[in-house]
């Protein structure tokens, strides 16, 4: 958790009224995915790497089918039931499969992308990342995301009416004349 926290950004971002991080939420799960799942017999070393433009885990893994994961096809199969029960006691993991939602879930939220997760001998979780994307809005799990929720860019800039105008512009006027220097002695 200390390697996330020194080489990703905590972008802001509210769930209901709390300030909640996304880093920390991204690499718990992750992190807790790769222990609670890892094939303890294999001598393939456990992996969290940072890159430019993504994260990702890989470990060795009993896999009972190979492919792609998606919160579609998510069927939990609890490859080491001892230690998920010992997270969920310390209050570390949530129910089986929780954390494949919540990667799908906060990774829109950090990166405007869905993480991959592979499952093989070797179990991948793959998190895209990008500085640049933010999307800060007071999540409300029962309205989709629309325009009105995203913050303003260059492309969408707020329609503003005559009034609001005005004030902008005293507003402007007001802090020019405040900030040129006085032409008295």
């Amino acid at each position: 958790m200390d390697f996330a926290r020194k080489h990703l950004p905590d972008k802001f971002f509210l769930e209901g009224d709390m300030n909640v991080s996304l880093r920390s939420i991204l690499a718990r799960e992750m992190l807790g995915n790769t222990l609670m799942h890892r094939e303890f017999t294999s001598t393939y070393a456990a992996k969290f790497v940072i890159e430019k433009d993504r994260m990702y885990v890989e470990n060795a893994n009993r896999a009972t089918r190979e492919g792609v994961i998606t919160p579609e096809n998510l069927e939990p199969n609890p490859k080491n039931p001892i230690i998920a029960a010992f997270f969920r006691n310390i209050g570390r993991a949530d129910r089986l499969g929780s954390g494949v939602r919540n990667l799908f879930k906060y990774s829109k939220y950090y990166s405007g992308e869905e993480p991959k997760f592979t499952e093989g001998d070797i179990f991948r979780i793959v998190v895209p990342l990008d500085d640049n994307y933010s999307f800060d809005f007071e999540m409300d799990e029962t309205k989709p995301a629309t325009d009105e929720t995203k913050p303003a860019t260059d492309e969408t800039k707020l329609e503003l009416s005559e009034e609001e105008k005005r004030i902008l512009f005293v507003i402007k006027e007001n802090s020019l004349t405040k900030l040129a220097p006085s032409r008295e002695g």
